[in-house]
């Protein structure tokens, strides 16, 4: 008998040595990273080449729409504080370890003794208990603190007061079915736990509870679609259902920028080709000097790509990059060697040849799209009639209060996507299709200063990534009277036929834009 009780003992022992030294070495190298980590912060100065050399009045990337705030200079408290926290980390990684060695023990002095020494139904249910207080207090904190950063109530637009009314209702109901339903679930698990002698229900099925749980969240959800239904064809539908007069600006999007074009002093949008934009005309604008002047440029680069295929096919660029070539080489001009080279490479391999041949294509396939519609009189007219030559183009947007505004996009290169956030407003600017969002502002750009900071603006983003400059593409966005925007507007050049600009006074005491007894015109030409 003394025999067979000593076995399981040994078994016991030889088990345990293997998760012993499990946790020993776990435990050593989380000391050994620590300390190394530790050493090197103290070691390496990462702080000296962090923001000395950078502006300290706006960030080194993204919006500025906020003031910037330097990075702060630790203290001797903020030291401590980091100190107290590692030391936080370690002590609960290491009771963590005691913990699980205790369990582990009390499993093999169970069976050794054949009593339990540790209830685990027990320990697991209290420890249910234990999270879900613990949780749901974390949770109602969470909502306390920093529930103004999750409830939006700061919409500068009219349907954007809806807008931020569905994202709450959403909120409310979704917490509500959060608390209940890990309430249910946490006490669930405490409630029937493992019982000596106790026999857990089985229920195959339910009836009464399939529907109770498929028509309730059927109606919820149905609520929730329809009102945002509702919201989205406020939105979609909001010029139809507009009977006053309704401002048009287009949006013009390119890598890695925004340009807005106003009507000029006619009232009417000139018609926009992708196919006349040129370096002088970057919208596209129906302009008929300008589209005469990009078809002779695209004929004399043709006959400089002619050239270029003549001097590939006699061989005469070869030689002339092989020579080139050796000229950097006895410099040892590295760089310009291997660039050079890949040129080389794609005279060899055809690549050069075939991109020539490519951009005649594509530079003949455009004079003929554009001598089409010259040559069609009835096209013609409708082009080029003359509603382009006083449009305004613009490096900002000036909106008026309380004035339902379209912005109609157009990408000139890849697809894009506008976003004003502080007016709910977001559209996708694609290439080839025109898109359009429609809204009306209901806070200046003065009154938001009040709100956010002197030093805020509104912005219109792009929030598609379309490239390295992408988080730098914005324009800024002024919110005011339509007295100030007609002032402003009467200060801009058209994009062709300049004008003299007539700069009205704005008088201080009231926030209506009067013209003063004496105007200054400038004559611009």
């Amino acid at each position: 008998m003394r025999q067979l009780k000593h076995r399981p003992t040994k078994q016991v022992q030889v088990r345990m040595k293997p998760f012993l030294k499990f946790t020993f070495k776990l435990t050593l190298a989380l000391v050994i990273l620590t300390g190394a980590a530790f050493f090197m912060s103290k070691s390496i100065d990462i702080k000296g080449i962090s923001t000395e050399q950078l502006s300290a009045s706006k960030p080194f990337f993204g919006a500025d729409e906020y003031a910037y705030e330097a990075p702060k200079a630790d203290t001797a408290e903020s030291a401590i504080s980091s100190k107290v926290n590692w030391a936080i980390l370690g002590f609960t990684i290491l009771m963590v370890l005691v913990l699980a060695n205790a369990f582990d023990i009390s499993k093999y002095t169970a069976k050794i003794t054949g009593r339990e020494t540790v209830n685990q139904n027990n320990v697991n249910k209290w420890t249910m208990l234990i999270f879900m207080v613990v949780g749901l207090i974390a949770t109602i904190w969470e909502y306390s603190a920093h529930g103004k950063l999750i409830l939006l109530n700061d919409s500068a637009s009219a349907h954007g007061v809806d807008y931020d009314s569905m994202f709450t209702m959403t909120l409310i109901v979704t917490s509500i079915v959060f608390f209940a339903t890990q309430f249910l679930l946490f006490w669930f698990s405490f409630k029937y736990a493992h019982k000596d002698g106790q026999k857990a229900l089985y229920l195959a099925h339910n009836n009464r509870l399939e529907v109770f749980w498929t028509i309730i969240p059927a109606i919820v959800l149905t609520l929730l679609v329809l009102r945002g239904h509702q919201t989205w064809r406020s939105v979609v539908y909001a010029e139809e259902n507009h009977n006053g007069k309704i401002h048009n600006i287009e949006i013009f999007a390119y890598q890695f920028g925004w340009k807005a074009r106003y009507a000029g002093d006619d009232g009417i949008m000139g018609i926009a080709d992708y196919k006349f934009i040129s370096g002088k005309n970057e919208l596209g604008l129906a302009f008929k000097p300008e589209v005469d002047s990009l078809i002779v440029e695209l004929k004399a680069q043709i006959e400089g790509e002619k050239i270029v295929i003549n001097d590939i096919k006699s061989g005469a660029a070869l030689a002339a990059l092989k020579s080139s070539f050796a000229e950097v080489e006895n410099l040892r001009d590295y760089k310009n060697m291997e660039s050079i080279q890949k040129e080389i490479e794609s005279l060899n391999n055809g690549e050069k040849l075939d991109e020539a041949e490519a951009s005649i294509k594509r530079k003949t396939k455009q004079i003929e799209r554009i001598l089409a519609i010259q040559n069609n009189s009835k096209q013609f007219a409708s082009t080029f009639n003359g509603a382009a030559n006083d449009d305004v183009i613009t490096q900002e947007i000036h909106i008026a209060i309380d004035t339902l505004v379209t912005f109609n996009f157009r990408s000139k290169d890849i697809i894009h996507s506008a976003w004003l956030p502080h007016m709910r407003a977001q559209m996708n600017v694609v290439p080839g299709m025109p898109t359009k969002f429609t809204f009306r502002p209901t806070k200046t750009s003065v009154e938001a200063k009040k709100e956010f900071g002197e030093t805020f603006e509104y912005y219109l983003y792009c929030n598609k990534i379309c490239g390295v400059s992408h988080y730098n593409m914005k324009i800024k966005v002024v919110v005011e009277s339509q007295a100030e925007v007609d002032a402003w507007l009467a200060t801009q050049q058209p994009a062709f036929i300049k004008k003299p600009i007539v700069v009205p006074a704005i008088m201080n005491n009231s926030d209506t834009m009067m013209q003063a007894d004496k105007t200054k015109k400038l004559a611009i030409n």
